[in-house]
């Protein structure tokens, strides 16, 4: 129950009901994914395909947070900022802060990132998915399944697990665009108030803060 809502709120709700409903009817409708990777693995060199796939799961992961996102053009320059969310790493790290992924994901995630730097940054490697240090990287991923413990080609078990985390965001982007859970400002009805009516008083404020007072009376 709310005690106290800050002046001009007059409700706070939303129909939940209506929210489950949307779920079961997302799942029921879900269509399965197809990623394409399998070209990709084909055609392309082992530093290739890292960086590649890393740009991939960049979009996808984009499309999640921008789902979850209010609607308004302002978006855009957040994605387009290095100290925001242009960078994969950040794009992770504000999935993963914000609720909208499992820490498994994020951890996976970051480990792909790794990968994708070290292909990027060693241009004067011949890097392929059999280094050491690369292959214990795709190794400690946590959404891997049993069966790639006696697969021996490390590039194959890294598209195996980017597949899988791709279905993964994709169904979580679809669910946020098919549901629309409710953001905050969605569950609370503002009144019309003009500005200094928005404002507390000295009093009421030492009001609010005597409710919450927990020292010891003299």
């Amino acid at each position: 129950m709310v005690e106290y809502l800050p002046r001009g709120v007059i409700s706070l709700g939303f129909e939940l009901s209506s929210f489950i409903q949307n779920l079961r009817d997302w799942v029921e409708e879900r269509p399965p994914i197809e990623p394409p990777l399998d070209e990709m693995f084909k055609e392309e060199s082992d530093r290739a395909f890292g960086i590649v796939v890393a740009c991939y799961l960049d979009n996808m992961l984009e499309k999640l947070i921008r789902a979850s996102f209010i609607k308004d053009a302002k978006v855009n320059s957040l994605f387009k900022n290095p100290q925001l969310l242009q960078s994969f790493s950040n794009k992770i790290d504000v999935a993963y802060f914000s609720g909208l992924i499992p820490k498994f994901i994020y951890h996976d995630l970051k480990s792909i990132c790794e990968i994708r730097n070290k292909f990027a940054h060693k241009v004067t490697a011949k890097l392929e998915f059999t280094d050491e240090v690369i292959a214990r990287r795709i190794d400690r991923c946590l959404l891997r399944p049993k069966t790639l413990d006696d697969v021996q080609a490390p590039k194959l078990k890294f598209a195996i697990i980017v597949t899988l985390i791709a279905g993964f965001l994709d169904s979580l982007e679809t669910m946020l665009n098919k549901v629309r859970p409710p953001k905050l400002m969605d569950m609370c009805t503002f009144k019309d108030l003009p500005d200094e009516e928005m404002i507390l008083t000295k009093k009421e404020i030492i009001d609010i803060l005597s409710k919450y007072d927990t020292s010891p009376k003299t």
